[in-house]
């Protein structure tokens, strides 16, 4: 009886990729190093439906073990429907000006499928790594020995160095854009088997550094001769740092995965009543913008969270859109518009979540902002979730107790952003 076996998804890998948030940057320079082991960013690709088409495409790839070609064969036509294709107008925040770009084309989509799956296969090889270190202490270099071969990187084939060597630190791959290079996992009787010798220290002192100033930021810094700027550093250990719970005694680092019950919040803050809206005679349009007034005179506009990732604020911020209906008819919801606002520009935390949306067999990346305000003359806290994705707004306030404990079930996934406590 003929049968096949498929591979499964490497389970690391995903997990890795799919704790990644979002991160808008007009130069990949932008979104740094140990920043993109926790944010996923494509430069140029400053329109969040954008960057979530080809997050999907990504995830799909890991998932699925699709072929570069498979990757190219489903993407472009919906990054070429969606204007993002060739060259292209894009605003530079930094500059402050619109620069001609190159948008989407094939060798962007190259790169972006190489990188990102290397990147996530790398982190999740790492995981594997620290759970075995104590049976299999030492990593060996391993790189591909053809014509395509750096000599930097050829020069480390065979080096091996203990899991915890702060060699890994800079040198664990890939190290630059198309590095094929990789590590194996050895035992002490692995060694012994082959002969094979622990590399002196004195050998890494002989690599050369060259001085890199990244333009974007004026930042300077030392790397090794042969890895490529941005990547002299340990995605897997940067993703762990990351998404590690801190001790149940000690201070709450952001960001943190939060499997069990989440950490205690800040405490409330106090507010004078006049944050509470009067909706008394006021028609929907107004209360909208009331609300808008909060963050300037246009109609609509990009506004910066404290993560400094961007929400696209309008009329339609309130507006459902399946049923375009608007979410501002609640009488709480319209007392509480300020205080939505100053969620928005000061929340108390943001929490990352990344869900399987099951009608559209997608799984898309949530933003929820939390902050709870004592209102001056009133014993009972207000807390208010607010939740920003591309599908549109989700809001739920709340003024009774009873309804804290729903609230509080909200708080999942990682913990990206959370105020000091004041």
């Amino acid at each position: 009886m003929a049968f096949s076996l498929s591979a499964l998804p490497p389970t690391e890998a995903l997990d890795f990729f799919r704790k990644k948030g979002f991160a808008i940057g007009f130069d990949w320079r932008d979104v740094w190093k140990e920043e993109q082991a926790r944010a996923f960013t494509v430069a140029k690709a400053v329109r969040y439906d954008i960057l979530e088409d080809i997050r999907q495409a990504v995830d799909k790839a890991l998932a699925e073990g699709q072929t570069l070609s498979q990757f190219k064969a489903e993407l472009t036509p919906k990054l070429k429907a969606k204007g993002w294709w060739g060259k292209g107008p894009i605003y530079d925040g930094k500059t402050d000006r619109l620069v001609m770009s190159q948008l989407g084309s094939s060798r962007r989509l190259s790169i972006i499928y190489d990188t990102n799956l290397r990147m996530a296969r790398a982190a999740g090889q790492w995981q594997r790594i620290e759970r075995v270190k104590a049976r299999r202490p030492f990593l060996r270099y391993v790189a591909v020995l053809d014509g395509r071969t750096r000599p930097n990187h050829r020069d480390k084939n065979a080096f091996i160095f203990p899991v915890d060597h702060p060699f890994w630190n800079e040198w664990y791959p890939p190290n630059g854009w198309r590095c094929r290079c990789t590590v194996s996992q050895l035992s002490q009787r692995d060694l012994d088997r082959k002969d094979w010798k622990v590399t002196p220290d004195k050998d890494i002192a002989k690599i050369p550094k060259n001085e890199f100033i990244n333009p974007r930021s004026g930042e300077v810094e030392l790397i090794p001769s042969g890895i490529s700027p941005g990547f002299n550093y340990n995605v897997g250990k940067a993703h762990m740092r990351g998404i590690t719970p801190p001790p149940s005694t000690g201070p709450i680092r952001t960001p943190a995965l939060v499997t069990g019950k989440a950490p205690p919040m800040p405490a409330a803050r106090k507010v004078d009543k006049s944050r509470l809206v009067d909706p008394k005679g006021k028609s929907d349009e107004q209360l909208v913008n009331i609300f808008l007034k909060e963050f300037g005179d246009e109609k609509h506009m990009a506004v910066t969270d404290k993560l400094g990732e961007a929400i696209m604020i309008g009329p339609d911020f309130f507006v459902d859109r399946v049923t375009g209906r608007q979410k501002i008819v609640q009488s709480i919801r319209k007392k509480a518009l300020l205080l939505m606002a100053d969620t928005l520009k000061d929340p108390d935390e943001i929490w990352w979540l990344w869900e399987f949306n099951k009608k559209q067999n997608v799984w898309k990346m949530r933003r929820r902002y939390f902050a709870r305000f004592d209102i001056d003359g009133e014993e009972i806290p207000v807390m208010i979730a607010m939740e920003v994705s591309p599908d549109g707004w989700k809001g739920v306030t709340a003024f009774r107790p009873t309804r804290m404990d729903y609230l509080m079930r909200q708080r999942g996934g990682v913990l990206a952003y959370r105020r000091d406590k004041k």
